[in-house]
């Protein structure tokens, strides 16, 4: 569902959904500096490439995207930049539009976003709907890719995608460590990554061949049951963010009361233990485990 038109937007603050140039670490980000990022999130459309800037239109795929809480002041700016005016929607280039939307722990949330109002035309479909992945995949050579989880183990990650070089570990900021995502052929549980503000997971950059970015698209089940989604991504003892893929859960498969493997622990230890790193945050994903929360 494409969503309605509200031509009386809230006076005092607004969830945003953006998807394109607005998102964190691409050209138009400083414009959310004030706003309050509330997360990753997914609604349904058709993302285009447009040139220079994505469009929405209805659709039944996956967009991924991000959540922030905006004022009045900068959602006007926005406007201004999208060619959106309320009084005027059908000849305004975008059209702001209240949807549904869905963060990857699999709450609902009710946003408003920006709907391309023209024919795509030449438009390229991306068909996994993430912006940000579609920017990043054009880039020549190696792709830079993050590990959480179990495939934070050397002897793991390679032995399913071969040589993977030089690992730099470094943070996921404002995400912890969750085992949360329903295995694929057990009924038990796997690491994945939840966005709470206030926490940074622990990972590890690698850089990896199409082909083998490929590969790991098979052992993680991507799409049905991790996404593959391009994040910032902090290396340590190094300025800056990269960006960079890695896998969450789909919102269908987080679950809750489930255990999760020893097998499955060790290599998620191991992999702690190869970068020095504490077990706190295992520790305490485990313990939110026990307690049967999400």
């Amino acid at each position: 569902m494409e969503g309605t038109t509200n031509e009386h937007f809230h006076a005092g603050v607004t969830k945003l959904f953006v998807y394109g140039t607005l998102l964190r670490c691409l050209s138009r980000a400083p414009m959310l500096r004030d706003s309050k990022f509330l997360g990753p999130a997914l609604i349904s459309g058709q993302l285009f490439d447009l040139g220079s800037y994505p469009g929405l239109l209805a659709g039944p795929r996956p967009v991924v995207g991000e959540i922030h809480l905006v004022g009045s002041s900068t959602l006007q700016r926005i406007d201004c930049v999208e060619d959106f005016d309320a009084r005027d929607p059908e000849g305004s280039l975008y059209r702001r539009k209240t949807v549904p939307a869905r963060h990857f722990s699999g709450q609902g949330e009710t946003v408003q976003t920006y709907f391309y109002n023209r024919a795509p035309d030449a438009g390229i479909l991306i068909p996994h709907g993430d912006y940000r992945r579609y920017l990043v995949e054009q880039r020549p050579g190696t792709q830079s890719t993050v590990a959480y989880g179990s495939n934070l183990s050397l002897a793991r990650i390679e032995a399913r995608i071969g040589p993977v070089g030089r690992r730099q570990p470094g943070l996921i900021e404002g995400f912890r460590l969750s085992l949360d995502k329903r295995a694929a052929l057990r009924r038990n549980v796997v690491a994945n990554i939840r966005y709470t503000g206030a926490d940074d997971c622990p990972g590890a950059l690698h850089d990896l061949s199409l082909a083998q970015l490929q590969a790991m698209d098979r052992f993680e089940g991507t799409p049905n049951h991790y996404l593959r989604i391009v994040l910032p991504f902090r290396p340590n003892g190094r300025s800056g963010i990269r960006l960079a893929h890695t896998w969450i859960a789909h919102p269908d498969r987080v679950t809750a009361g489930l255990p999760v493997r020893e097998e499955y622990l060790s290599h998620l230890r191991s992999g702690y233990a190869q970068f020095g790193w504490s077990e706190a945050p295992i520790d305490r994903a485990l313990e939110v485990l026990q307690q049967g929360n999400p």
